[in-house]
């Protein structure tokens, strides 16, 4: 008679005996909520990684996509705008888009890689 292998090279009596000390050690509800936290935290896992996937997309240069709990009624605020000092004085050149983190001339409405509203920055 073959009896299968499980993992590490132990057989079906093997794996029966370990399961039932464990329940002795920590009792059946105790497992089943260990079952339930190793659940949770595989899904958080996977959750973290397609966000951290979405975001190096976004890096190399596809359009962000808006996340569920961004509001749509309120518009991105821009970064402040880029300053250069000319002659003891501060010029403003660019303003960072809120969505991409491109460079935009100040004037602009639009960001001219993605597309996104730019907001006047508050003073």
């Amino acid at each position: 008679m073959l009896l299968a292998v499980g993992p590490f090279g132990l057989g079906p009596m093997e794996l029966v005996i370990i399961l039932l000390v464990l329940v002795l050690l920590f009792g059946a509800t105790r497992i089943a909520d260990l079952g339930g936290s190793l659940g949770k935290g595989i899904k958080e896992f996977r959750k973290n990684v397609k966000e951290e996937e979405e975001e190096d997309g976004d890096e190399e240069g596809e359009p962000a996509k808006p996340s569920a709990s961004a509001s749509a009624s309120t518009p991105p605020v821009a970064s402040p705008p880029v300053a250069a000092a000319q002659n003891g004085a501060e010029t403003v050149s660019a303003v960072k888009c809120p969505s991409c983190g491109a460079l935009n001339p100040v004037e602009a409405k639009h960001c001219n890689q993605c597309g996104a509203a730019i907001a006047a920055p508050v003073s």
